[in-house]
Formats: C-alpha cells, structure tokens, sequence
C-alpha cells in the first residue's frame, strides 16, 4: 500500500509541468503583453525582441510561438511609422530603443467566460469582438492607432483580425474576410501555426500598401449642390442680361431671330384684328341681329298715371 502512495506520487510530481491547466479567460485575467503578467504568455520569452504573442494555454509548442513572435517583430519593424510624432514609434527593449510601423500581435485561448451554454454565431463573434477590443485597450500597443490584434478561440475554431483606426484604412473588413476564408482549411484542421503564419504574411502585405479611400457622401452632395447652384445662377443672369440687350436694341439692330419673331406676333395680332371686325360686320347685317329696333320699347313703356 505504501509503495502504491509512492508511485502516484511519484507520477503526480512527473506529469504535474507538463500538464496545461486551461480556463475560461476574461479581458481583465487575460495576461498583459506590456505588463507584469507577461511571463504567462510564453514558456520561453525571445532573446533581443519584444514579445507580441501571448498563449497562456500552451496551445502553441515553444518552437512554433518563437518563430511567430519573430514574424511579427520583422513586421513591426518592416512596415512604415505612420504616426504624426516619431516619438510615438519607439519601442524600447530594455536600454535599446528601435523604431517601428505598425504592431501585429497574437491572443490564444482556448476559451471564454461565457454566461451562453449553447451560443449561436453571431454571440461567439459578438463576444470574441468585445474580448479582442479590451485586449486593444489594455496592452494599448500602438500609439496611433497603428496596432493589430489576430485574437483565436481554439475551442469554438475561430479568428477575428482586429485592426485599429489606422490600421483599419490599410486591412479593411473585406479584406479581413478573405483572409479568414483562405485560412479556413487549416484552423478546421487545428493548424494554427500554419495559419497564422499565413495571416502574419497576408496582413503585413496589406500595411505595406497604400490606404483605403473612402469616399465622404457629405462632401461630395455638398459640392454637387454647390455647383448645380452656380450653374443655375449663370444660366438666369445671361437670360436675364439676353433679354435687357434684345429690348434695349432698335429694329434693324436686333438679331434676324428676334425680328422673325416679332414680324410673326404682329402678323397674328393683325389677323385676330381683321377676324374680329369681319365678324362684327357680318353681325350688324343679319336681320337676326338688328342693330336698332324700331316701334315702341315693349318692355319700358310710359307709366305715368294721370
């Protein structure tokens, strides 16, 4: 009996380190990247680098995280600062300081702290968002807005790509959304080195293109108006300043237009003219129409009483 407690002792001491304990995390449990908490993310920090990948849950082996890591320290150094100050792109390693463009990092968990026992799609994404977006906050690795969070969810096999302001205009959700259909396969497939090296690599040539221009409505309407506007008012002052220097003109001075046109309104009046007065002539001879009766008025006759 003695020997058995030995044994499971022995066993329980053995397997003990390579046990990987997972929880369910919150953002505020969630370990710091740029804070104390940072020795949870890894179990092997890197050598002469800082550290942009935190799996507290081990789902990555070591190998795999530092060459990740390495990844996204060639990228955050490769990509243009893009801030208003340098100052804002200077990362300091201990005593050494090095410029940098954009910072992608990784978050892995295994799982959230969900109140949901059966959550449907959108509550997965709703939740993995509002996580994603309180890691942005909280490690607030970008300045400017020039930060990138790829945040996976090993138990339900998802990725959200969680860009900043600025990053926004360079990784839009189009893009986003095909990069997450491309890598589908692999995290179906529980490859999550694979695909995020290919994530890294996608998004890295996205920071180095140019920026999504959006096209502002409001300003566009408001110069449409503006132009309809002036364009309006030209047309009515050369009307209005047509019509002064046709009328202030003589009769042989005016264009050949106008005068064929007011020959022909003289001609019409005229012709109503002679119309009319035939007409009444032709009234006054019919017998129908007398233009004086004679005999008596039948209607007021003398009604004088004597």
């Amino acid at each position: 009996m003695l020997m058995l407690r030995l044994l499971f002792i022995c066993c329980h001491l053995f397997l003990l380190p390579h046990l990987v304990i997972t929880a369910s995390w919150t953002s505020s449990q969630f370990p710091d990247l740029r804070g104390a908490s940072v020795d949870q993310c890894v179990r092997a920090m890197p050598h002469g680098q800082l550290l942009y990948i935190c799996d507290p849950d081990n789902i990555l082996n070591t190998s795999q995280a530092l060459a990740l890591n390495r990844q996204l320290h060639e990228l955050s150094i490769g990509t243009t600062c893009h801030c208003q100050r340098i100052s804002q792109c200077i990362t300091r390693n201990g005593l050494q300081e090095a410029s940098h463009g954009f910072v992608v990092s990784i978050a892995i968990v295994s799982n959230l702290q969900m109140t949901i026992h059966s959550p449907s799609e959108a509550q997965l994404t709703e939740r993995a968002e509002s996580f994603t977006k309180a890691l942005e906050g909280r490690w607030a690795l970008g300045d400017c807005g020039n930060s990138v969070i790829i945040f996976v969810w090993e138990h339900y096999k998802k990725i959200v790509i969680w860009p900043a302001r600025l990053a926004e205009k360079y990784v839009s959700y189009d893009e986003r959304r095909h990069m997450l259909t491309r890598v589908n396969d692999l995290v179906q497939g529980d490859k999550w080195h694979e695909a995020l090296s290919q994530l890294i690599a996608e998004i890295g040539k996205e920071l180095h293109g140019q920026p999504e221009q959006k096209l502002d409505t409001g300003t566009l309407a408001l110069i449409l108006s503006v132009a309809v506007a002036v364009l309006l008012t030209m047309l009515i002052t050369c009307c209005v300043c047509a019509f002064r220097c046709c009328g202030n003109l003589k009769g042989d001075e005016r264009p050949r237009g106008v005068l064929a046109a007011a020959h022909r309104v003289d001609s019409i009046r005229a012709l109503v003219l002679r119309r009319g007065s035939q007409l009444r002539r032709s009234f006054s001879k019919s017998p129908k129409f007398p233009v004086s009766r004679d005999g008596p008025d039948r209607f007021f006759g003398d009604t004088t009483i004597v």
